[in-house]
């Protein structure tokens, strides 16, 4: 009878021990809870390519990954223009129509990212041999809210 009280009593035991290690690790992540996004988007410059641009013939590719806590990016009206694009040397600045990147009345979190291309990069001083360009950009959400700006370059433009 003793052999029996004792593995009832080391059953009983490892048990207790499975139970406690179970209940010790059974705790809240909060590194998992990922913190609310912003309705004001945020932009990143993924690329600016290529690094020299021949003036009057080339086009920089801007490679801009976005992030939007509401998904009002973009707007079904073809004339509103929300992404700008400005040459620090001038400054000159493009600006680019955005489709909308949501569904119209969505409220979603949204992210991804943008390519815009920039046709016919021009040197300031057209007696100049090469001058270096940075370039500041910008996005406008539908409710009027600005992103961060974000500074592309130096380019060079070359003759």
């Amino acid at each position: 009878m003793k052999i029996i009280d004792r593995r009832h009593t080391l059953l009983l035991l490892q048990w207790q021990c499975l139970l406690m290690l179970l209940l010790i690790s059974c705790s809240k992540d909060d590194s998992s809870v990922n913190p609310p996004i912003s309705d004001i988007p945020e932009i990143a410059l993924q690329s600016v390519s290529p690094a020299t641009v021949h003036n009057l013939t080339d086009s920089l590719l801007f490679v801009i990954s976005y992030i939007d806590g509401n998904g009002d990016l973009g707007d079904y009206e073809p004339d509103t223009l929300s992404l700008w694009i400005t040459d620090e040397r001038f400054p000159l600045t493009e600006k680019f129509h955005i489709i909308p990147l949501a569904p119209q009345g969505a409220s979603v979190v949204i992210s991804g990212e943008l390519k815009v291309i920039l046709d016919h990069i021009i040197l300031k001083d057209q007696s100049a041999l090469s001058e270096s360009a940075n370039f500041t950009i910008k996005l406008k959400d539908r409710a009027g809210n600005w992103s961060n700006s974000i500074t592309a370059g130096p380019v060079t433009v070359v003759q």
